[in-house]
């Protein structure tokens, strides 16, 4: 990630955190605290109403998010619409139609940093409540920028017009696409670029396999567990890797002149650009760059009455094909700079983890829990999903006419953005199923760069001709972070009989040490209470595909002239980051079986069979034949461009020969 860029702002994620207290005592009392509450005659639910004790939070600045404020009586709510969909309603427990009290013992003395009485109960409000979350996010970039520039002074002996055929690669992208698809098995993408209902059906049937089998794969593989750290090409914490310049790409632009510089009057008499036959026919750029933050689960406590599954991935591909081809003819001392390689392919992938150590501070103390039902099962589903598709294959024929003739046919740019952040404000969630926890991420580069320069060189031994076809840069980059505790704590029977209560829709709790539960100094609990399962899923799919098989021709007949191409120097990049906080305290619980995965994919397939040829005029590709000649008899010469040139068939095979191999 770099500095200052496009997701710097994520890592202040601590802006979002709730800090729990993790220091119970009883406090003192002190003469004239008017803090400090007397109990009224009858009443059985004290607590105090004194200022909170000030944390030690560090002060967060966050730019890109902004963390909404929730007033502590308000309905839970997400920032995010779902869509008109209804998920399959699991069967609910059986709940008795009106609400029960549960009996107090005779005795019960409690201090968890309130005042408190014998005989204390905790009252229980139900509403209908939960707000999910069922997101899907298409964002899709598709153009055709194939362009034709032709020129009267480059023609064929019989006297037609040279126009190199277009190009139909349709096949080459497909295989390319397979290649990749097949890099990744089919039960890891098993969630990628889907629908919500998809994601769901998917995470339904790896979690039942899982807790069935041991295994979420159908042939009982072994559960992987990527390493933690940032991932470069397989190598754990590796430097950063380079990127190609533009110095590099396209050497014949003028730098930039300083902000503060003068700029000078240009007269007639003193040509701006002197004489030039460059074409820049690459300089793509395709980028897609995503960020979830979903902070919905990061609660106080949890209890899971069922399995927990935690399954998180991310899976890299990175397909290229550069073959080019390259013919300079040179008449003269000119020597010509070809550079076809310099393509930079990575994949760059970090899982981090952030153990939160927070202790339990006492919910038994809070006398109001409001609790928040959700029927059947509970979905908090995110899917985004980024494609861009560029086809920008190029046909130049260009010859120098003693000016400064520049021809730019690509340098398009396709960008997609997209930011999610689920903040909601429950102190508790209590499940009574299976809790599906999920966090995916899937990336994918496919660029089929093939380019073809064929160019006629007249120069001295200072002239400048460059034809650049590679630097090419394709990257992955992607990260999963995790705030949680380190694990579950097995139920003891204080939790189920508290889960049994609130399914039976009990409106008087009997407080109990035993929980070890969270609560806060508002004197009311905020509580969501789902007795289904709940589905927690994040995915991310992003794929560019560029197609930029360019073909120029230039002829350049005037010593001192600059000649350049640039067919390659195209980026493309996938960013994206999950931010997912769970538990913000050691306070959770499991009645089941934890299932816990991680997976690491990371491919670079490269295809890179260049052939540069470098030769005097001696034999010329057919299409300059006919421009040497011309140039040949105007000038008198008896250079060798005037002996019968014979083609060399090698030399001007088809522009996708051998493109796979």
């Amino acid at each position: 990630m770099n500095t200052g860029g496009f997701t710097e702002t994520i890592w202040h994620f601590a802006g979002y955190l709730r800090v729990f207290i993790d220091e119970i005592r009883a406090r003192e009392t002190y003469d004239g605290e008017a803090s400090r509450l007397l109990p009224d005659d009858g009443s059985d639910r004290f607590y105090d109403r004194a200022t909170p004790i000030p944390s030690d939070e560090t002060a967060s600045q966050p730019v890109f998010f902004q963390a909404r404020n929730v007033p502590d009586d308000a309905p839970a709510i997400h920032g995010l619409t779902p869509p008109p969909f209804t998920p399959p309603v699991k069967i609910i427990p059986a709940s008795h139609p009106f609400p029960h009290r549960l009996d107090a013992p005779d005795s019960v003395d409690y201090d968890y940093g309130y005042t408190v009485t014998s005989h204390r109960i905790i009252t229980v409000g139900y509403q209908n409540g939960g707000t999910e979350t069922l997101l899907s996010i298409h964002q899709v970039n598709q153009a055709d920028d194939r362009d034709l520039l032709t020129s009267d002074a480059i023609r064929y002996p019989d006297g037609t017009l040279v126009v190199p055929p277009e190009l139909h690669l349709d096949g080459v992208l497909s295989d390319m696409l397979h290649q990749a698809q097949s890099a990744v098995p089919s039960e890891v993408a098993a969630l990628q670029g889907g629908t919500t209902q998809s994601v769901i059906a998917a995470i339904e049937s790896r979690d039942t396999r899982w807790a069935e089998t041991g295994s979420p794969y159908s042939d009982g593989s072994p559960v992987p567990h990527a390493m933690e750290g940032r991932i470069v090409d397989g190598a754990l914490n590796a430097s950063d890797p380079p990127v190609p310049s533009l110095a590099e790409v396209a050497p014949w632009r003028l730098a930039e002149a300083p902000a503060d510089s003068i700029t000078k009057s240009i007269t007639a008499a003193e040509p701006t650009g002197g004489v030039a036959v460059v074409s820049e026919t690459g300089l793509n750029m395709l980028a897609n760059a995503a960020v979830i933050v979903d902070a919905n689960e990061a609660t106080g406590s949890m209890i899971v009455g069922g399995n927990y599954f935690f399954s998180r991935g991310i899976a890299q591909v990175n397909v290229l094909v550069d073959n080019d081809h390259v013919d300079v003819a040179v008449d003269g001392t000119l020597t010509p700079l070809v550079q076809s390689h310099g393509n930079q392919v990575h994949n760059i992938a970090e899982f981090a983890t952030h153990t939160m150590t927070i202790a339990p501070n006492g919910a038994a103390a809070t006398p109001f829990w409001s609790v928040d039902v959700m029927p059947g099962s509970f979905y908090d589903v995110k899917s985004v999903i980024q494609f861009n598709g560029l086809n920008d294959s190029d046909r130049i024929v260009q010859a120098e006419n003693g000016t400064y003739f520049d021809v730019k046919s690509g340098e398009n740019a396709q960008l997609n953005l997209a930011q999610i952040t689920g903040l909601d404000s429950y102190d508790i969630i209590i499940i009574g199923g299976n809790y599906h926890r999920a966090d995916w991420i899937y990336q994918y580069n496919i660029v089929l760069d093939p380019d073809s320069a064929k160019l006629f060189a007249t120069g001295h031994g200072n002239d400048c001709t460059v034809v650049t076809t590679g630097f090419n840069n394709l990257t992955n980059l992607a990260d999963i972070t995790t705030y949680d505790s380190v694990a579950f704590k097995p139920m003891q029977q204080v939790h189920y009989d508290l889960l049994g209560a609130l399914n039976q829709h009990s409106t008087i709790l009997t407080p109990d040490a035993d929980w070890q539960l969270n609560g806060n100094r508002s004197g009311t609990l905020h509580v969501l209470y789902v007795p289904g399962d709940y589905y927690d899923v994040n995915v991310i799919t992003q794929i560019n595909v560029l197609n930029d098989a360019d073909q120029v021709i230039q002829a350049n007949a005037q010593p001192g002239t600059t000649q350049g191409v640039a067919a390659g120097g195209n980026t493309v990049l996938n960013e994206a980051h999950i931010i997912d906080p769970g538990t913000l305290s050691t306070s959770k619980y499991l009645g089941g079986d934890a299932y816990e995965e991680s997976v690491l994919i990371q491919t670079n397939m490269i295809t890179d069979t260049d052939r540069v040829t470098i030769h005097d005029t001696q034999t010329l590709v057919p299409e300059l034949v006919a421009f040497a000649h011309e140039v040949d008899s105007h000038s008198g010469s008896d250079s060798s461009v005037s002996r019968p040139v014979i083609p060399d068939p090698s030399q001007h095979d088809h522009l996708t020969s051998n493109i796979m191999s």
